[in-house]
């Protein structure tokens, strides 16, 4: 009875060695199929902001922008796929998540700059402008110095965005009750305008040049040169800091090939 007994022992502890030599095995494959699974994919992510990028009626990204960066890959030979996110949450995905995450058409500042590695310039815009309820008692050939500094003037603005060096000195001497700061996308802050609910916010040249091929969106809408604004910035693809830093010396040699460097 004893020996049936060792023998049923010896039996079981052989299936255990066995099963342990299965799940061994099943890890090291799993191991040797992670490492095979590329790990240079980018993921780009991006947001609605016509004509820069936008999805497109076919659930594509679109814009210009996008297909700058599109070429910009391909002649560096580096991988990516695009992500649609709100606005408000792709820098805090490129601040904050572990993964190779880049995006495309920043500007450059000093807080950008401790958690985000920054390319050539790949564009320069053209000037910003404001766009004005309609019934707003100012010349459209105001001065943005002139605009900004109007007692009990409000103004409409994108959270987390930088709206360049000048206005954003002239937007620290408004009062903080004079400022709206919302996460809407830029259609939402030219139907808010629209609404009368502030007296004015600040777009791109190429926004409201996009904006008046749909009659609907300018409508109501009183839009302010700012002559005293210098030229536009510079825009920039920006990656967190996972991403190796070859991989941002291939994207500014395909840059420098395009010659877009120049950010003209």
């Amino acid at each position: 009875m004893a020996s049936v007994n060792c023998f049923n022992l010896a039996a079981g502890m052989r299936k255990i060695y066995l099963l342990l030599m299965v799940f061994a095995c099943f890890f090291i494959l799993m191991a040797s199929a992670e490492e095979q699974v590329p790990q240079s994919l980018l993921v780009f992510y991006y947001y609605d902001r016509p004509p820069f990028h936008f999805i497109n009626p076919n659930g594509r990204p679109d814009g210009f922008i996008v297909k700058m960066t599109d070429n910009i890959l391909a002649e560096a030979n580096i991988s990516h796929v695009w992500k649609l996110v709100p606005a408000y949450r792709v820098l805090n995905i490129i601040k904050n998540d572990e993964g190779l995450n880049c995006s495309t058409g920043w500007y450059k500042t000093k807080e950008r700059e401790e958690y985000a590695n920054f390319t050539l310039p790949i564009y320069r815009n053209k000037p910003l402008v404001a766009i004005a309820r309609i019934n707003f008692p100012v010349a459209e050939n105001i001065t943005a110095k002139q605009l900004f500094s109007i007692p009990g003037v409000h103004i409409l603005i994108k959270k987390g965005f930088t709206i360049g060096d000048y206005m954003n000195k002239l937007l620290e001497k408004v009062p903080i009750s004079q400022i709206q700061s919302v996460t809407t996308e830029q259609v939402g802050l030219v139907k808010m305008i629209q609404a009368g609910r502030s007296d004015f916010s600040i777009l791109t040249t190429e926004e409201v040049e996009a904006f008046r091929e749909q009659p609907e969106m300018l409508k109501n809408i009183k839009i302010l040169t700012l002559p005293d604004v210098p030229s536009g910035d510079e825009r920039f693809i920006i990656c967190n800091k996972k991403v190796d830093m070859s991989f941002m010396v291939k994207i500014n040699a395909a840059i420098e090939k395009l010659k877009l460097n120049k950010a003209k």
